[in-house]
């Protein structure tokens, strides 16, 4: 049927242009055609077998049976009505989703949820339960990921050398889980991803890395949210080890648990890090480092965490927001605000490391808990221009830092920008960027507040004076519908606080709705201020 890659409408339908593209080497020409599933033939298996390189696989929405494998096409299989209503179901051992024969970025796989795979035996032990990646870069779309189980990497396993980046835009990875390690994503020998507008949610892992393991690899995250993970053991969300690299900016690090150490992030054994404008809150660490824990051993990469605020963790040793090891490390803490501690926590950075000045905090402020703010071996940490309560006698030498109140806006509830008065306007490092207004830059994260003029409840876009269906509707809409107008009340829209209104915003209210339950960041259920400074108004108030 497919021999001359000409058929009649019922079979295979041709895009509206012909479109010729390249695939096959030089002097090769080739029509890319669509293929439909069901109505051109009845299986996605049967369409990728049948499909050549340039090819588009659309898929109409049911239950389909995996697993897939894409055998190194350069084609995109595409539903036509989203995860919601497309799924890859898989009965016994195997992977949802294959991509293991050197597929490119240009193969693409969106609008799917694969769920129940149980992951490719390799080798005695399994790997991605919902989708398996071998030295390929392929890119993946609006997918959802979900209740798929392997002994290592739950969800997604990427085996390298990839040579390039592996590519996950709007992937929500939830419910997997690994018997060892990484219960949302596993990454090894030299693998590279890069995934933005993504959701880890409620992945679990049994020993280490309840949302991901990066062994030996490149991991890039931007405006994503990593809640609810856990382990057994340690490492509630992200391990990077075994000289991996990773770079997370504009994303939420939230209530991942580990009952060892290391509830939020752990960096060890040669890896780096760099976090640039995070929220780390509500994540449990055990014993040490509920937020981030660093045991980098190794003093010549620079660990960097900028711009980040950190609130209500929890270490019950030392460390509830930061935790750092003996072992040889270079950090920078730049324009950090480290709030409040969840209860009964230990002393807020613990710095367990005797390197003279290995440790440096510029214009951060650190709020104490009952068990101090910083505790430092002398020596290791240097303070300047930063706001450090009970710095005497912390163990911290500082130049022009002071030990006063920050004045913020409503510390208990997690709102960490500066009123009028306060003494770190104006005070941090003057050898950093200026702020926008010219002057110098503020110590801590977040700077004044500004937004003053109106009151909101996060979520209810509509006005209603409640959260529902309604809102995440009205906000795809203005999302993807041309000529839909943009609601009066950005802040509103905004509900995962990243202060940028796009496609996790609608994830997030879905998320709280109908999946965990958990409240989206104040305020919300009742009227109150934004407690991050952005550009987003809101010019209605709450009803």
């Amino acid at each position: 049927m497919f021999a001359h890659r000409q058929s009649s409408k019922h079979q295979i339908s041709f895009l509206p242009c012909f479109i010729f593209m390249f695939f096959c080497g030089p002097g090769t020409l080739l029509f890319a055609i669509e293929i439909l599933v069901p109505q051109d033939v009845p299986s996605i298996i049967e369409a990728i077998d049948a499909a050549q390189d340039g090819d588009v696989i659309w898929v109409s929405p049911g239950d389909y049976a995996g697993p897939i494998d894409l055998m190194g096409k350069s084609i995109q299989l595409i539903s036509t009505s989203g995860p919601e209503s497309t799924w890859i179901s898989v009965v016994g051992q195997s992977s949802a989703v294959k991509f293991i024969s050197g597929e490119f970025s240009n193969t693409i796989l969106e609008g799917f949820t694969l769920r129940n795979g149980t992951g490719t035996v390799i080798s005695g032990r399994s790997y991605g339960g919902g989708i398996l990646i071998q030295n390929s870069t392929p890119t993946i779309r609006n997918c959802i990921i979900e209740n798929n189980q392997a002994v290592e990497g739950g969800g997604i396993h990427i085996e390298g050398p990839t040579f390039g980046e592996v590519i996950l835009e709007s992937v929500i990875l939830q419910n997997n889980s690994a018997s060892d390690l990484g219960g949302g994503l596993s990454l090894a020998s030299q693998a590279e991803i890069n995934m933005s507008e993504c959701s880890l949610i409620s992945n679990t892992a049994s020993v280490v890395s309840g949302a991901i393991s990066c062994d030996q690899s490149t991991l890039i995250v931007s405006d994503s949210l990593i809640a609810n993970n856990s382990s057994n053991l340690a490492v509630g969300a992200v391990w990077v080890h075994c000289d991996s690299e990773a770079v997370i900016t504009d994303s939420v690090i939230s209530a991942n648990t580990a009952p060892l150490s290391g509830g939020g992030i752990v960096i060890s054994d040669q890896g780096r890090a760099t976090l640039d404008r995070c929220q780390i809150s509500e994540n449990s660490g055990g014993s040490s480092g509920g937020g981030i824990l660093l045991d980098s051993g190794s003093d010549q990469e620079l660990q960097i965490i900028r711009d980040c605020v950190f609130h209500n963790n929890f270490a019950q040793t030392g460390g509830a927001h930061l935790s750092v090891s003996f072992n040889p490390i270079n950090l920078l803490i730049e324009s950090c605000t480290f709030g409040l501690t969840s209860n009964n926590s230990g002393a807020a950075i613990n710095i367990n490391n005797s390197t003279p000045d290995s440790i440096i905090i510029d214009s951060s402020i650190v709020m104490g808990s009952a068990n101090g703010s910083v505790v430092a071996l002398p020596g290791s940490t240097f303070a300047q221009y930063s706001c450090i309560e009970g710095m005497l006698g912390s163990g911290v030498t500082q130049l022009d830092s002071f030990d006063l109140d920050p004045l913020f806006t409503d510390a208990a509830a997690g709102i960490y920008t500066l009123e009028p008065g306060s003494p770190c306007l104006d005070n941090g490092n003057p050898l950093l960027p200026l702020d926008s207004d010219g002057s110098i830059t503020d110590v801590g994260a977040l700077g004044p507040r500004t937004n003053v003029s109106e009151e909101f409840r996060r979520g209810d876009v509509d006005g209603s004076g409640t959260e529902n269906i309604a809102d995440a509707i009205q906000v795809l809409a203005f999302l993807f519908i041309p000529g839909a107008s943009t609601p009066p009340c950005e802040d509103a829209v905004d509900t995962n606080d990243d202060g940028a209104l796009n496609l996790t915003d609608a994830i997030a209210l879905l998320t709280t709705l109908f999946v965990l339950g958990d409240p989206l960041p104040v305020p919300f259920g009742e009227c109150g201020l934004d407690p991050t400074v952005d550009s987003l108004t809101c010019s209605t108030g709450c009803p």
